[in-house]
Parts: C-alpha cells; structure tokens; sequence
C-alpha cells in the first residue's frame, strides 16, 4: 500500500512546502515601490514608471523593464528555467499589468480587423484579458519563487451597499480583484500615519494585514500583525518562516522558499 501511494504522488503534509504570493496595494506614492525594493535577492518586474524610487532608497534588486506584454511573458519564461537565481520576484504592479494585457490583446484585434476601435475592447476581448490574467496569476504564484505583486486601491460597494477598498483590477465590478486576492495567501493594504507631535511628528508607512472594513486584507499564515509600522519583505518573511505549525482548521502554514521547491512538491496550476 505505501508503495501505492508513492506511486500516486501522495506525500506527507509535513513535507509539503509552497513558496510565499502575496500582494501589497495602496495608494500611488506611498511606498510600495519601495516596499517591493527592500527583496533579498530579488527581481522586480517593472511595469509601471517610478522603479528609480526604490534604487534611491539602496534597493540591491535587479529590474526586468517592461514596455509591452511581451516582456512579461518573457520573465516568466526566464524565471522558470532558471530555479534558484532570485529568491523574490516583485510585479510592480499588477495594475499595470492588466493594462498591457489589455493594450496586447487590442493591438492583436486590430491586426486582424483593421475596422477595430484601437481604444474600445469588444465583449470577447474582456473574457480574454481576464482569463488571461487568472492564467498568469497562477502561472506566476506556481514557481519556486516568492513572489509579491504591487496594486493601486480602489473603492466599490458590495452587495450590502457597504464601501469596500481593495486591490484596483478592473472587471465585473471587483469580482475579478477577489478572485486574484483569493489566490494569494497575504493582501496587504499600505498607508501613512503621522505619529508624534511638535519636532518629534514624522510620517510612517504601515501594512494593514487584518481585513478592517472598508479595507480588505488577509493573512492565511496568522503570524503577521494587524499593522506593520516601516515594513519591509524581510521582516515579512521572518515571521512566515519562524511561524511554522499549523492554523487551526487549515492545512500547515506554507513558509517562504530560499532554494528551488523539493521534487514532487509542484503544486498545480488553478490549485
């Protein structure tokens, strides 16, 4: 019987490892840009303009610039073939991503049909780019690296007329921005707070990781803090890793990956 279950690929769950997706939103200029910087032996996807921000603040990460959808698909490839090179990899933003998704299947249509509105995506075109950042979220969040994608917020009402902030990811109202959250196993919203008083007032960053209405936020791990004042993705990563156990009612709590993910630990694409 053990050999049959060796066979199926069955493994003990206490063997079982998952690298660490999570996704940080906020505001355009509070820092997440920063915040994605402060990656040990990290690669950041930059999508949108602003990546200076955080070499002036001494990033040690490499950049892979992207101007067209293309670029992204690329890093993807790269990354996968080479297991073990970066231990993070920071999608700055995946707001931005959406939009060259959007801007490459246009361009696309266009080709085909010279009639097309450059600018006005058709009732196929949003089923497309949609299905297609699900896919590459998941394509993304299956390698053996850690990785950590940027959001602008934005505001919606859900079905109770209640304001609810999250990720901005545009499609079916926020349907679409849920679906890519569920997918991650920490949302974080990134703010400011004026701390102090008189000489002593200054201005700091924070993460918000307990979902407080209207922000939405989660933490599958729960070993991070409600807030986390000068955050930075080393300090995240040490929590995650000296968390270890189990939360109740759930699987064991993944830890962040440092190597390439043991054999026969992949996890499936759409888990």
């Amino acid at each position: 019987m053990a050999a049959a279950r060796t066979k199926s690929g069955i493994i003990a769950l206490a063997d079982y490892d998952e690298s660490v997706n999570m996704i940080i939103y906020g505001d355009s200029g509070i820092g997440k840009t920063v915040f994605g910087g402060t990656a040990e032996r990290g690669l950041i996807l930059g999508l949108e303009a602003g990546v200076i921000s955080a070499k002036r603040q001494g990033s040690m990460c490499d950049l892979w610039p992207v101007e067209v959808w293309e670029d992204v698909q690329n890093c993807y490839t790269w990354v996968r073939d080479n297991p073990g090179k970066y231990n993070w990899l920071v999608i700055d933003s995946i707001t931005d991503m959406q939009e060259k998704l959007l801007r490459y299947i246009l361009d696309k249509a266009m080709e085909e049909n010279k009639s097309r509105d450059p600018d006005i995506p058709a009732i196929q075109d949003h089923q497309k780019w949609q299905n297609m950042l699900k896919r590459f979220v998941n394509l993304f969040n299956d390698l053996p690296i850690n990785v950590c994608y940027t959001a602008l917020e934005m505001k919606r009402e859900n079905e109770e007329a209640e304001d609810i902030v999250l990720p901005l990811l545009l499609g079916k109202d926020y349907e679409i921005s849920q679906t890519i959250c569920g997918k991650m196993h920490v949302v974080g919203r990134m703010s400011d707070k004026v701390i102090g008083s008189g000489d002593e007032r200054k201005k700091v960053r924070r993460i918000q990781f307990e979902h407080i209405s209207p922000y939405f936020a989660k933490d599958r791990y729960d070993c991070l803090p409600r807030y986390m004042a000068a955050p930075t993705i080393p300090k995240i990563e040490k929590l995650i890793n000296e968390s270890g156990g189990v939360k109740a009612a759930t699987a064991t709590r993944p830890r962040t990956r440092t190597v390439a993910r043991r054999a026969g630990t992949r996890r499936t694409t759409g888990r």
